[in-house]
């Protein structure tokens, strides 16, 4: 015997809203799918953190409507947070002011969870409704920083979509971080921090690549440095001191140099100073300023707790527009050969 089961028209329509439901739950979960994976192409897709801060700020406009947004690093040694990416819809060339205070950023790293304080009735500028933190087990990396926003409020699911924004975020910035310290690393030397051979070798070719361009308008300057007497130095003190020399000397050139100025070890006790759009004048008051600066300088000995002078011999020359990278090298070179081998402590000019 058999009974027939009817179906309640009722329940059917309560389960076919039911599906609907969940088809527009799975096709928005699928959408957001995306564009997180859009944002976190977006966020790798370059190793300047610049560039990164801003693709944040575009990722979270997209979600939320913002008026005030910044992007901050942290930088653990010094403790102090740097700007690198700021919004404001009032102005493409927005600032943060001076006076804001950053140190709030450190209370949300130390603890690690978002901020967040419902912007309500206050309309001051540039106040903390959220801040993200951006960090990992190893590195305390930034924050991403909401100040302003035209919506009444952030909401759980927007908060939620924020904070793996800001998971991706600090990968990204992570990788950049990591790029520039590897690129850093490459290109100078690393006993005395300075640009190293290969950099120097580099920058020349640009220089002259420069020069060449304007034509005759332009030049620069070249100074091939050595060390007085180094060897008796490493021989007499030990490498431990000699490194210390070395490094005295980086440290007194750098203090008197221009900005523009850009020296490089080139080997040994040796090292190079390019002086852009200088002129003899020019190139031989930089190296006698900096030669009598070195004269003046004690080094202290540790080993003894005496102090030992130390002096320098410069080549100088200026290039010219039939020299090859090689060329004006070796008549800097040639100057600096003359410079040891009448005297030392002195600068000659070819």
């Amino acid at each position: 015997m058999s009974s027939d089961h009817k179906t309640d028209p009722e329940d059917t329509s309560k389960l076919l809203q039911r599906i609907k439901v969940l088809e527009n739950q799975l096709e928005e979960i699928r959408l957001q799918t995306n564009v997180l994976l859009d944002i976190a192409r977006a966020l790798n897709a370059s190793l300047d953190p610049k560039v990164i801060a801003t693709n944040i700020i575009s990722a979270i406009a997209c979600l939320i409507s913002i008026d005030q947004a910044s992007v901050c690093l942290f930088n653990e040694k010094t403790q102090t947070f740097e700007v690198i990416g700021v919004f404001d819809s009032r102005t493409i060339s927005p600032q943060i002011p001076s006076n804001l205070d950053l140190s709030f950023l450190s209370q949300v790293l130390s603890n690690g969870v978002t901020y967040y304080c419902p912007p309500g009735n206050r309309t001051q500028n540039w106040e903390w409704i959220c801040c993200l933190p951006l960090q990992n087990a190893q590195h305390k990396t930034g924050t991403i920083n909401i100040h302003s926003i035209r919506q009444p409020e952030i909401t759980p699911e927007q908060m939620r979509f924020l904070e793996t924004v800001a998971g991706h975020a600090t990968s990204a910035l992570e990788n950049a971080l990591l790029y520039a310290i590897v690129e850093r690393e490459s290109i100078t030397d690393g006993l005395t921090g300075v640009y190293n051979h290969r950099y120097f070798q580099k920058r020349l070719r640009e220089y002259i690549s420069l020069c060449q361009r304007h034509k005759r308008s332009v030049t620069f300057g070249l100074l091939m440095i050595d060390v007085d007497n180094f060897k008796h130095f490493n021989d007499r003190y030990g490498h431990q001191f000699g490194d210390t020399v070395l490094k005295t000397i980086v440290r007194e050139l750098r203090n008197n140099l221009r900005e523009e100025d850009l020296i490089a070890r080139y080997g040994g006790e040796e090292f190079v100073i390019l002086i852009p759009e200088a002129t003899e004048k020019i190139v031989l008051f930089i190296s006698e300023k900096i030669r009598q600066v070195v004269e003046k300088t004690q080094v202290l000995n540790p080993a003894t707790d005496s102090y030992v002078s130390v002096t320098i011999s410069i080549g100088v020359t200026l290039w010219h527009p039939s020299d090859s990278p090689s060329i004006v090298i070796s008549r800097a070179d040639q100057a600096l050969y003359q410079a040891k081998t009448t005297g030392r402590n002195q600068s000659i000019y070819k």
